[in-house]
């Protein structure tokens, strides 16, 4: 199965192209913010490189969110557009849970932690364990780091997120528990991971194709704003 895994939740997205579950190339972009110009000419070099027409792609992977809100738009939209050429599987990953899956944990709970600006975090808790991730044991929603990180038991917990990544310094003063954290790079949603695992996701209707929106989990700092000046 040739996937085409895409990742424009974060500031610095990336894509990926694997074929029968081995990784063909995986392009990060090179700055923040340039989804728009790196998508297409990423996702086309890839694919020409592998000496593959975009048609012989067998499915789209894509993260949905929380992140950045233009660059989860971007991304969406190509998505879309390449389904509604050519029909082709389209799957889907949150960020949170993709991080926790792609973190090799050693505790027992991991905690994934995307910046979301305003001195907020997006993030979920999983439990780990011999298969991996396994339930969500706190929903994704968004929240002032410490406060969090003060409300989680003792139970040893692995942070992974750009979120985590700021407020290591908060997280280690407050949390009770044994912490670990992963390393700078591997901060970041995978999409090399992604294309690995996209295979035994269920594939979205065309109706859910349709109807499928960016999993925001907040409104964006343009409606706040407008909300705050009412």
């Amino acid at each position: 199965m040739r996937i085409l895994a895409i990742d424009t939740s974060h500031p610095v997205g990336s894509i990926s192209l694997t074929i029968d579950g081995d990784v063909a190339g995986s392009v990060r972009f090179g700055s923040a913010a340039s989804h728009l110009v790196e998508l297409g000419v990423s996702a086309a070099r890839l694919i020409e490189d592998a000496g593959l027409d975009v048609s012989r792609i067998d499915r789209l992977a894509l993260v949905t969110g929380p992140g950045s809100f233009t660059g989860l738009r971007i991304g969406m939209s190509y998505v879309k557009g390449l389904y509604a050429a050519m029909g082709t599987e389209v799957v889907t990953a949150t960020s949170l849970k993709l991080l926790a899956r792609q973190t090799p944990a050693t505790g027992e709970v991991v905690c994934s932690m995307i910046d979301a600006r305003r001195d907020e975090v997006y993030t979920a808790a999983y439990v780990t364990g011999d298969g991996g991730v396994g339930k969500e044991i706190v929903a994704p929603h968004t929240t002032v780091p410490a406060e969090f990180v003060c409300s989680l038991d003792r139970r040893a917990t692995t942070f992974v997120g750009t979120g985590a990544l700021r407020y290591r310094e908060q997280i280690e003063s407050t949390f009770v528990g044994p912490a670990e954290f992963v390393p700078e790079e591997e901060n970041f949603p995978s999409t090399p991971f992604l294309g690995k695992i996209a295979g035994d996701l269920t594939p979205l209707t065309k109706k859910e194709v349709r109807c499928l929106e960016p999993f925001y989990i907040r409104p964006s700092d343009a409606k706040l704003k407008k909300i705050e000046e009412r």
